[in-house]
């Protein structure tokens, strides 16, 4: 499995995700001020876990951020991975919209149609 691909222990639901940035904050200033990362890095990727939860409310998920330097096609390209320490509500303060989409494993949806709330 990719390092980019998401996936837990049974992997009882997958799905994908989408995200829009904020328009006045970003996560990449923030990371800055943090010390986290370089005016000269961008962010090309997030992983955002909750490990091992029994039920309980998750203040502060695991969130680890894909840095770059540099153009994307230069050879020997390297990601840097630096983990991030949050609240969830300061987490998705980053975000304009948050779209995540999981169905249980091995069904098929594509040509189900639905009933009730949902968002395009």
């Amino acid at each position: 499995m990719s390092i980019f691909t998401a996936g837990v222990q049974y992997n009882d639901f997958k799905g994908t995700v989408a995200a829009d940035r904020a328009d006045d904050v970003t996560f990449h200033d923030y990371l800055v001020t943090e010390g986290l990362a370089s005016e000269a890095e961008r962010i090309v990727g997030y992983r955002i876990t909750f490990n091992e939860n029994r039920g309980a409310e998750v203040a502060t998920p695991g969130i680890v951020v894909y840095l770059q330097e540099g153009s994307f096609d230069e050879p020997g390209r390297k990601i840097r991975a630096v983990e991030v320490s949050m609240t969830t509500a300061k987490l998705f303060s980053f975000f304009k919209r948050f779209d995540l989409v999981m169905t249980l494993k091995g069904l098929a949806v594509d040509d189900v149609e639905v009933e009730g709330p949902h968002y395009d």
